[in-house]
């Protein structure tokens, strides 16, 4: 067996110590790495929040995201700071599609004339009970005046010109209306959620502007709904459960 130099011994040393000097600056370097990129993440959290405002489930009921394009007259992009108010809207023209409600909205932004107003909602509720999301629940919709910034806007469509729904469509609104409250804390009561007639004066929701009494039980079933109690399917404003046209 050969003997090892002194001068061999040495060199194998240094070399021994390159390797492990290098090493340590590698450690040192990764390690560097993955505290900026959590710096990054914490600032992007910051500022943008981890939230994406997008509503995969109410209840029993799935939600389908079709978000409008960020664009001037349908989906400003703006932040919402709070959430202090639900306002309820109607279609107005009985069996509108769900889908193509939400389409006329998207194409607003190149259609749209010189007497035309900004419009939008956040969630439409078709005839047979399906929920499309429109705008994330972090950002602001054209629906409500001065309760855009703090507000969340529901769209269903109804099924006659009196502004009543099918049957489909009053559960899922209740469920929708019931989780939102949930997601902001909000308690069910005329203060919480309104009415677009309560904003503006205009009669929509037609049906619920103009019967007190069937907005009252729509109120105290979000709240049985919130609760997990079961609610009677009794309101006025339930009518034509068996719809066509779609969504």
């Amino acid at each position: 067996m050969a003997v090892m130099s002194k001068a061999e011994w040495n060199r194998r040393r240094r070399r021994k110590k390159k390797i492990r000097k290098y090493s340590i600056l590698a450690g040192m370097a990764i390690i560097l790495v993955l505290l900026l990129l959590l710096i990054i993440k914490l600032i992007s959290w910051i500022f943008s929040g981890t939230d994406d405002g997008l509503v995969e489930k109410v209840g029993d009921y799935k939600v389908t995201q079709k978000l409008l394009t960020v664009n001037e007259w349908t989906r400003p992009g703006t932040k919402l700071d709070k959430v202090t108010q639900i306002i309820v809207h109607s279609t107005g023209e009985p069996n509108v599609n769900a889908v193509n409600r939400r389409d006329q909205y998207e194409a607003m932004k190149d259609t749209h004339t010189s007497t035309d107003t900004p419009e939008s909602m956040h969630f439409i509720v078709g005839t047979d009970g399906t929920i499309v999301q429109c705008i994330p629940i972090n950002e602001a919709a054209f629906a409500s005046k001065r309760f855009n910034e703090c507000g969340i806007s529901v769209e269903f469509c109804n099924t006659d010109a009196e502004g009543a729904m099918s049957k489909a469509t009053y559960e899922s609104l209740v469920s929708l209306v019931a989780y939102l409250c949930d997601e902001f804390n909000l308690t069910p009561g005329k203060d919480a959620i309104l009415r677009h007639s309560d904003v503006t004066g205009r009669m929509c929701p037609l049906f619920f502007a103009t019967n007190a009494d069937s907005w009252t039980q729509f109120l105290d079933d979000v709240a049985k709904e919130l609760k997990g109690k079961d609610y009677t399917l009794s309101n006025p404003i339930i009518r034509n459960s068996a719809v066509n046209g779609g969504n």
